[in-house]
C-alpha cells in the first residue's frame, strides 16, 4: 500500500492548474468540470465529482470522467448531511480521507466503488460565506490519509469558493444592471440633458427614436425650437428665464403631461419629469419624458370596454327579465347606438322573400329612422343585403354610391353608413342588428364586430322568448287536455252511473207502493233503501261537480259561480260583468280559482263573508275573491293555491295572494283572454 506523501511539486501544479482554470471561467458552470479535469490529472487520481447543496441535500451536478457506471449512480444519487463521503464533509465543514471503502454504514455507492476497483477517497468542502460545494476524488490505490494534500485541497477549495461567490456577485451585478436599464428603459422612454440657456447637452438613443432626430442634430440646439410644439415655446422659455433668475419654480421634481412635437411636426401626449442634478456650475437639467400615446389609447379602450361591458350586462339583463321579445329588441338598439356613437340603430327580421321587417329601433333626437313595424325590400348593395348573402357581420363606409330604393330611401333619411351583425334562432339566419349614422365619417374598424356580441345576446333573448312559448303551449294543452278528460268524466258519471240511479230510485218507490198495505215491514225496507240510494245520488253529484260542473259547460260561468255560492257555506256576494263568454280553459280556470278561494275561506278563515268580482279588461280576464277572514294563506307545495297558481300560469296569466294575519285573504287573477 503507497503511503508516500504527495510530491510538493505535484501540489504546486496543482495549485497553478486551478488557478489557470478560475483564471479563464467565466462561471461556475464553466469552472467545474474544468477543475475536476486540471486536479484529477495532476493528482493522478481516477474519478472526481462535484455535489452542491440544495433543498437539505447534496447533488451530483459534474463528474470526470462522465462515462463510467460510477459517474452514472453518483449523478442519480442525493445525499443528506453525514451520508456517504460529501455528507460527512459538509456535515463537519472539514475534509475527509478514506483508505479502503467502506461497506457498511452510511455509503450508498459502496458496491458500486468495489465494481469498479475504487479503494481511497478524499473529499474537501467549496467554501465562501458558506458551504458553497463538496468536491470528490477516487482511486484505484489504496493511499493513506495525506494531510499535506488535505490541507492544499482546503486551501484550493477556499479559492475555488471565493471565485464562485466573485462570479456570482458579478453575476448578480450584472443581472442588476440589466433589470435596472430594463427598469429605465420601461419608465423613462426618452432622457434629456438641458443646460442653463435651454440648448440641448445630450440625448439617449429612445430619445432620436420617439422624436426622429439624431443626436448630432439634437445637440447644441435649443429644445424649445426642436421638440416643443410652437404654442407652447414661449411659456417654455419664460419658466426657465424665471428659475434662472429667482430659482422660483413649479415643475422641477413634479411629473406633468404635455405635448412634444416630432421632427415631422406632428404631436403627441408625454409624460415628463424634469430633475437638476447637484453639479457646479451652471444649472444643468435633466428631462425624462415618455410618449404616453398607447397609455391614452389604452385608457380610452378600457373605457370603451368598461362602457361596452355595462351595455353588454344591461342587455343581458332585459334578455334574462323581460318575456316580451320586442321591449329587448328596444333596449337592445338603444344601447348599442349609443355605444358606437351613433344616430339611429335598427332590428330587422329578414322574411325570405326580399324583405325584412323592422321589429326593434331607437334613434337620437332629431334624426330621423326606419318606423318599426316597417317592411323593407332587400335591394342593392346595403348593410342589411350584405348581411344576408354573407350571414356575417358587415359595414357600409359610405351609401352615396349604393343603387338600389333602399339605399335611396337610406339617404333621404341621411344615412351615410352602417356596420350590421346577424341574429340567429335555431340553426338560421333570423335577422340583423343595425346601426346606422348620419356623419360623414364610417364607423371605427371593428365596430361590426362589436355589435356581433350584442346580436349573440339577442339570438339567447329569442332562444328564451321561444321556449317560453313552447312551454307555455304545452302547459297550456296539459290543462285543456286536463279539463276535457274532466268534462269527459262528469257526462260520462250524469249520462251513465247518475241515470241508472234515478232509474233504481224510481222503481224501488214503485216497488215501496206495490207492497201489500199490510207488509210494513217490506215497504219501510223500500223506502229506506230509496232514501239511501237518493244519498248516494246525491254524493255522485257532487262528486262530478267537482269534476268538472255540467252547469259551467252548459250554461257559463256566472250560473256556474251562483251554483257554488249557493253550496258555500259563508255568505258569498259576486259581480260578474262579462258581455260574452270566456274562452273555455279561461273561464275553467276563473271557475276554479273561486271555487279553491271559496272553500279556503269556508274552511281553513273563519270568514263571515265572502264578495266574489269577475270582469274583462285589456284582453285579460280578471278574477277578484276576497273574505275577511284570519288571513296567513300561502301558494307553497301541498296548497290547492299551489294548483292554481300553475293553472293560471299555463294559461300566460299571473295570481296573487294577499293573506296578512288577521286581516282576511284576498286572490287575484289575471288570464288572457
Amino acid at each position: 500500500m503507497a503511503s508516500a506523501r504527495s510530491d510538493p511539486a505535484v501540489l504546486l501544479r496543482t495549485e497553478h492548474a486551478v488557478a489557470r482554470v478560475l483564471a479563464q471561467a467565466h462561471d461556475q458552470a464553466e469552472a467545474y468540470p474544468a477543475l475536476l479535469a486540471a486536479m484529477g490529472g495532476s493528482l493522478a487520481w481516477d474519478f472526481g465529482a462535484v455535489w452542491v447543496p440544495e433543498d437539505g441535500k447534496l447533488r451530483c451536478i459534474e463528474t470526470w470522467p462522465d462515462a463510467s457506471d460510477f459517474a452514472a449512480e453518483s449523478l442519480a444519487l442525493e445525499m443528506g448531511p453525514g451520508e456517504g463521503l460529501p455528507g460527512r464533509v459538509w456535515a463537519a465543514d472539514a475534509p475527509a480521507w478514506l483508505t479502503g471503502v467502506p461497506t457498511e454504514g452510511r455509503y450508498p455507492r459502496a458496491e458500486a466503488a468495489t465494481r469498479a476497483g475504487l479503494q481511497s477517497a478524499f473529499a474537501f468542502p467549496v467554501r465562501g460565506a458558506a458551504i458553497l460545494a463538496v468536491i470528490e476524488f477516487f482511486t484505484a490505490d489504496l493511499r493513506d490519509a495525506d494531510e499535506h494534500l488535505l490541507d492544499t485541497m482546503t486551501s484550493l477549495g477556499s479559492q475555488i469558493g471565493q471565485f464562485v461567490e466573485r462570479r456570482r456577485a458579478e453575476q448578480g451585478v450584472r443581472d442588476a444592471d440589466a433589470r435596472k436599464s430594463a427598469i429605465l428603459n420601461a419608465a423613462f422612454d426618452c432622457v434629456v440633458t438641458m443646460d442653463h440657456e435651454g440648448n440641448i447637452v445630450e440625448v439617449n438613443k429612445a430619445t432620436e427614436r420617439t422624436f426622429g432626430y439624431s443626436a448630432a442634430e439634437l445637440v447644441g440646439r435649443e429644445l424649445a425650437a426642436m421638440m416643443i410644439p410652437p404654442d407652447l415655446r414661449d411659456a417654455h422659455r419664460n419658466a426657465l428665464k424665471r428659475y434662472i433668475d429667482t430659482g422660483q419654480e413649479r415643475v422641477i421634481n413634479h411629473p406633468i403631461e404635455l405635448r412634444a412635437m416630432r421632427r415631422d411636426g406632428s404631436e403627441f401626449p408625454v409624460e415628463l419629469a424634469i430633475s437638476r442634478p447637484d453639479l457646479p456650475g451652471p444649472a444643468l437639467f435633466c428631462g425624462y419624458l415618455r410618449d404616453v400615446t398607447e397609455r391614452r389609447r389604452a385608457e380610452k379602450a378600457v373605457r370603451r370596454l368598461a362602457t361596452e361591458q355595462a351595455a353588454l350586462r344591461r342587455v343581458a339583463t332585459a334578455v334574462a327579465a323581460e318575456h316580451d321579445p320586442a321591449r329587448v329588441f328596444g333596449v337592445v338598439t338603444e344601447e348599442v347606438g349609443r355605444l358606437l356613437s351613433a344616430q339611429t340603430a335598427n332590428m330587422v327580421r329578414y322574411d325570405g322573400a326580399g324583405a325584412a321587417a323592422v321589429v326593434g329601433g331607437w334613434n337620437a333626437e332629431g334624426v330621423r329612422s326606419v318606423p318599426v313595424g316597417d317592411y323593407v325590400t332587400l335591394d342593392g348593395d346595403t348593410v342589411a343585403m350584405r348581411v344576408w348573402l354573407s350571414q356575417g357581420p358587415a359595414r357600409v363606409d359610405s351609401y352615396e354610391e349604393i343603387e338600389g330604393e333602399m339605399a335611396q330611401s337610406l339617404r333621404e333619411l341621411g344615412f351615410r353608413a352602417a356596420v350590421a351583425a346577424p341574429v340567429w334562432l335555431g340553426g338560421r339566419l333570423w335577422g340583423a342588428v343595425i346601426v346606422s349614422s348620419v356623419k360623414p365619417e364610417p364607423f371605427p374598424p371593428g365596430a361590426e364586430q362589436r355589435l356581433a356580441d350584442f346580436a349573440e345576446l339577442v339570438t339567447q333573448a329569442l332562444a328564451n322568448a321561444q321556449a317560453r312559448q313552447e312551454l307555455a303551449a304545452s302547459r297550456a294543452r296539459i290543462v285543456e287536455a286536463g279539463d276535457a278528460e274532466r268534462r269527459r268524466l262528469e257526462r260520462n258519471l250524469h249520462d251513465g252511473a247518475q241515470q241508472r240511479l234515478v232509474s233504481l230510485a224510481l222503481n224501488l218507490r214503485l216497488a215501496a207502493r206495490s207492497c201489500s198495505p199490510d207488509d210494513e215491514n217490506s215497504r219501510a225496507a223500500f223506502e229506506r233503501a230509496g232514501e239511501e240510494l237518493a244519498q248516494a245520488l246525491e254524493e255522485l253529484r257532487e262528486l262530478a261537480r267537482g269534476i268538472h260542473p255540467a252547469v259551467l259547460s252548459d250554461r257559463g260561468l256566472e250560473p256556474a259561480i251562483e251554483a257554488l255560492a249557493a253550496r258555500t257555506p259563508v255568505p258569498v256576494s259576486f259581480a260578474i260583468e262579462l258581455e260574452q263568454r270566456l274562452p273555455e280553459p279561461v273561464e275553467a280556470a276563473a271557475y276554479y280559482v273561486v271555487a279553491e278561494a271559496l272553500t279556503n275561506a269556508a274552511k281553513h278563515s273563519h270568514a263571515s263573508e265572502v264578495s266574489v268580482r269577475i270582469g274583462r279588461d285589456n284582453g285579460y280576464a280578471r278574477i277578484e275573491v276576497a273574505d275577511d277572514g284570519v288571513g296567513g294563506a300561502a301558494t307553497g307545495d301541498g296548497s290547492g293555491l299551489r294548483g292554481l297558481v300553475d293553472r293560471v300560469e299555463a294559461l300566460g296569466g299571473r295570481l296573487e295572494l294577499e293573506s296578512p294575519l288577521g286581516e282576511g285573504t284576498t286572490v287575484r287573477a289575471e288570464i288572457p283572454s
